[in-house]
């Protein structure tokens, strides 16, 4: 028993609207048997005529196996290149507020230690004016004697950009605050320090060079462990009442006193920006 496929091979419209079609199969062993059927036919069998005849023409020749196959290749690589994209994204998203929750907690720990050094500063300011008003102690002078240091957490942020996590984020405000707090408060502030410390180790050299230490305050060691005492050098009273007098070191003093209260500020504006900060990431988290 031979199997035959059918194949439309002609088809044609006669000005008297009927239709010619030229009808083929072809057995297994390739052998054509052909015939030739007129007559008007329903529009139904028409189109599948015409249908067929396109289909067996398109479909039967290499170049359309060829496009074919490179259509299904360049869908496939567009494809995945589209899901790897929209996995790195979601990775990115979820890298952001990761490290957003992490910038939230650094904010906490900053606005703690400014919190302190703004205190700390502008008592020692309030010190300085004490003791150059002529209320002289030891107390005192061993306060103007110390400096205080910059210490901002900014890993998470770093990480934040290091990894390009802050190109997803939503609002465009947090950006700018971020770059304001993260890069202009941090790098005043640790200017600043640096000429405070400049001026804090002059001082220190010039009272080493000019008035000598008394004493210094007993400390208490408890298995290696200081469990009382500061440390604190003792002067004199004479010393004392002969520093108001030196207009050197009064210079000293003064420079000291401009630095911290520039200093004072520029921790108020980091502050107020650290708070602003913290209701920015939430909103954004809460996105």
């Amino acid at each position: 028993m031979n199997i035959y496929e059918l194949f439309i091979i002609q088809y044609n419209q006669n000005p008297q609207n009927q239709i010619l079609i030229k009808i083929c199969l072809v057995d297994s062993q390739s052998v054509f048997k052909c015939n030739t059927i007129q007559g008007v036919f329903f529009q139904p069998f028409r189109g599948f005529c015409y249908f067929s005849l396109m289909k067996n023409l398109i479909l039967n020749t290499s170049a359309f196996r060829y496009i074919f196959e490179i259509i299904i290749i360049v869908f496939s690589v567009t494809l995945s290149f589209y899901i790897q994209s929209i996995i790195i994204d979601r990775e990115k998203i979820e890298l952001k507020n990761k490290s957003l929750k992490g910038v939230s907690k650094d904010l906490v720990e900053d606005i703690e230690y400014f919190n302190s050094a703004q205190k700390t500063l502008a008592n020692r300011i309030k010190n300085i004016e004490i003791f150059l008003s002529g209320e002289i102690s030891n107390g005192i002078i061993n306060d103007i004697m110390l400096t205080y240091d910059f210490s901002g957490v900014n890993s998470n942020y770093k990480s934040l950009l290091s990894t390009g996590a802050v190109e997803h984020i939503i609002d465009e405000q947090l950006v700018k605050e971020l770059t304001n707090y993260y890069e202009r408060n941090y790098s005043v502030l640790e200017d600043l320090f640096g000429q405070y410390k400049h001026l804090y180790l002059d001082f220190l050299e010039f009272m080493a060079s000019n008035y000598p230490v008394e004493s210094m305050n007993k400390i208490t060691l408890l298995e290696n462990k200081l469990v009382q005492g500061n440390p604190s050098f003792r002067y004199s009273k004479k010393t004392l009442l002969n520093l108001n007098q030196d207009f050197e070191f009064q210079n000293h003093v003064y420079s000291l006193k401009r630095i911290i209260i520039v200093y004072v500020r520029f921790y108020q504006s980091a502050i107020e920006r650290n708070k602003k900060l913290a209701i920015l990431i939430e909103n954004e988290l809460n996105n």
